[in-house]
């Protein structure tokens, strides 16, 4: 009885569909991609790119085709467009479940689906998509709707179209693919998120064996064949054409717009999406990138992310090694940053009173932890103490972990890491080591929390993506830049100064000065037994944060300077080509005095290791260096300034 009641109301529905309802078929047109856009229009290839690429009959794999009519529609080639006894079974299960469980769906009326309607499960929708399976099968023959089936159906990760899918999981074209591949392409539109093989590969090994199953029981294959497709080894990478120039960052974006949008919106709805990359800054990225890395372990990783001072616009990214080899954005990773972290907590002792040149003592001291533990902070390199004073700025140039424990001991930890979550970092712990990075940050939070010194003290929240428009133009959403000032401008242009230094001699990246080649600032990082490498600078235009390292718990064994250095100094060079070569506009509450390193007063000709330092106005030393004068020269210099 039940079974009568099903199959009477398929009757009255296709009755409906065939009589009652006789839409004109739509215009078939063919899904529009979205096209998302460079800060200069130039369109990012990756996300549209090859997005559909329409094949002929002929050109369908025939493996593939007898894959899918076995595991999605048996009798295609038997039925008038719709499956009475599919459709019965469907609206059993939806009568059981007393909700849209099961469609029931033919090619045919997946096909009309894909081209004419929507994934919303109503009772209206199936209707129409009855009617329009019944149309289609009046106008076109089975062999026509069954290559506009292998044209727009979706497999995942983007791709429409079985030469697509080929290109996006397997690196080939659909006529290079196996019948393995032909099966496991075959049981992706199921379910393309659960059978996603990047993030399931055994549930798409499952799946892939099912549709073999079913090419078996159809007279497909044979079981040799069977046997020899389940036991083919799966290597899923994709062709460079379909990753694109920017893979990382049309990932982020496609990520937010499936997210906001829906996958059918983002890859047919044609979506303008205007960013804010650089695609030639993104070139110089990829370049600084490769050369950088050229001879390293081929597991060794990177992120390098790049943004505009000026608003937080996000000018380059890339994520890592090989997209195609692993799409995991590393510039969203968290990491521990060692002494890229130290200018923030010399930013709070500025404003606290400190002085560039004010000296501190770089020798054996220790503290005892509320734990009972015992601290100890040391210097890299064969010698763990420098038995000298420094002053703060060499202490930024050289970076020694000593001092900057000493100084975050005088502010307190507890100030300097409520101070130090203005420039973007929630929640730090107030240890001692603060300054030496023991927290894990992530790439883009260091080039926006840098970004802000040569900001004037302003930070910007990163933003990548300005406006989004529908394919008539109607604007969706638009952005706008969001920035605060969390410090003076006179505070930013004395911690630029500082970092400057870390390019000069004596600085630990001054061996990147000369490829710069203009003005800039920045710090290198190096974690615990070399673990993590960090470079991270800027020039008043442009901040870029480079990390190197590895995704298991492997290190690196070179320091931040000697591997991420040349990789940030490469990409500042060439992203900069075009950009005058500015200065960093100093404040007029600054003043700038020549200052010996080795007493921390103002230098003498006499002085053989002299530096340049930023002081508030009316806070720099006033006395002259006294070290390296005779008592006779001392005398007359002083009776000079007296005089």
């Amino acid at each position: 009885m039940y079974r009568k009641l099903c199959l009477l109301i398929i009757i009255v529905l296709l009755g409906i569909g065939n009589c009652a309802f006789t839409w004109n078929l739509p215009n078939i047109e063919l899904p529009e991609a979205s096209i998302v856009l460079d800060i200069n229009g130039e369109v990012i290839n990756g996300l549209t790119r090859e997005n559909q690429i329409n094949l002929k009959r002929e050109q369908i794999p025939q493996d593939f085709v007898n894959a899918i009519i076995a595991v999605e529609d048996k009798n295609f080639y038997r039925h008038p467009g719709v499956d009475p006894v599919g459709i019965a079974r469907a609206l059993i299960t939806n009568i059981k479940y007393r909700k849209i469980m099961a469609g029931g769906s033919t090619i045919t009326q997946q096909t009309a689906k894909n081209l004419f309607l929507s994934n919303e499960k109503t009772l209206v929708r199936k209707i129409k998509e009855l009617a329009y399976a019944i149309q289609l099968e009046r106008k076109y023959s089975k062999d026509e709707i069954l290559t506009m089936y292998c044209n727009t159906i979706y497999f995942g990760e983007g791709a429409y179209g079985v030469e697509v899918a080929a290109r996006t999981f397997f690196a080939c074209s659909a006529d290079q693919l196996s019948l393995a591949q032909c099966a496991l392409l075959a049981g992706l539109p199921n379910s393309p998120g659960n059978y996603n093989p990047y993030l399931h590969p055994e549930a798409a090994k499952k799946r892939q064996a099912v549709v073999l199953q079913r090419m078996l029981e159809e007279g497909k294959i044979n079981s040799k064949q069977q046997e020899v497709a389940l036991q083919e080894r799966m290597e899923y990478t994709r062709n460079a054409s379909v990753a694109g120039e920017a893979p990382y960052f049309t990932a982020l974006v496609k990520d937010y717009l499936i997210d906001k949008y829906g996958e059918r919106m983002v890859y047919q709805g044609g979506l303008r999406v205007y960013t804010t990359l650089d695609l030639d800054m993104q070139q110089s990225a990829n370049q600084a990138v490769e050369t950088g890395l050229k001879g390293y372990d081929k597991d060794l990783q990177v992120a390098l992310v790049a943004l505009d001072v000026r608003n937080g616009h996000l000018r380059a990214m890339v994520g890592g090694r090989n997209f195609s080899r692993s799409p995991y954005n590393r510039v969203y990773s968290l990491r521990q940053p060692g002494s890229t972290f130290k200018p923030f907590m010399y930013s709070l002792a500025i404003d606290r009173g400190f002085t560039a040149a004010d000296s501190i003592m770089c020798e054996e001291v220790s503290y005892k932890l509320s734990n009972g533990q015992v601290y100890r902070p040391t210097d890299y390199g064969n010698k763990p103490y420098h038995w000298r004073p420094f002053t703060l700025k060499e202490a930024v140039m050289r970076s020694d972990n000593v001092v900057a424990v000493q100084v975050n001991d005088i502010l307190g930890p507890e100030k300097t890491a409520k101070y130090i979550e203005r420039f973007g970092f929630p929640d730090l712990s107030p240890v001692l080591s603060l300054p030496l990075g023991p927290i894990a940050v992530k790439p883009i939070e260091m080039a926006a929390a840098y970004a802000t010194f040569a900001n004037q003290g302003v930070y910007s929240k990163p933003i990548y993506i300005l406006k989004i428009t529908d394919k008539k133009g109607k604007i969706l959403e638009e952005n706008r830049i969001s920035q605060k000032s969390v410090i003076n401008e006179e505070n930013a242009y004395i911690i630029c100064d500082m970092l400057k230094g870390v390019l000069e001699s004596g600085g630990t990246g001054s061996h990147l000065k000369q490829i710069v080649g203009r003005n800039a600032a920045g710090k290198t990082g190096t974690t615990d037994e070399f673990q993590d490498a960090w470079f991270t600078g800027f020039t008043p235009r442009l901040c870029c944060s480079v990390w190197v390292g590895y995704d298991l718990n492997k290190n690196v064994n070179l320091p931040g300077g000697a591997i991420a250095g040349p990789i940030w100094a490469n990409f500042i060079r060439d992203a900069s080509v075009s950009a005058p070569d500015e200065d960093f506009e100093r404040p007029p509450g600054v003043n700038i005095v020549n200052i010996c390193l080795d007493s921390g007063l103002v230098a003498t000709e006499a002085c053989p290791r002299t530096v340049e330092m930023a002081f508030y106005k009316d806070t720099e030393p006033e006395d002259i260096c006294y070290y390296h004068l005779s008592g006779l020269e001392w005398m007359l210099k002083n009776e000079e300034n007296n005089f």
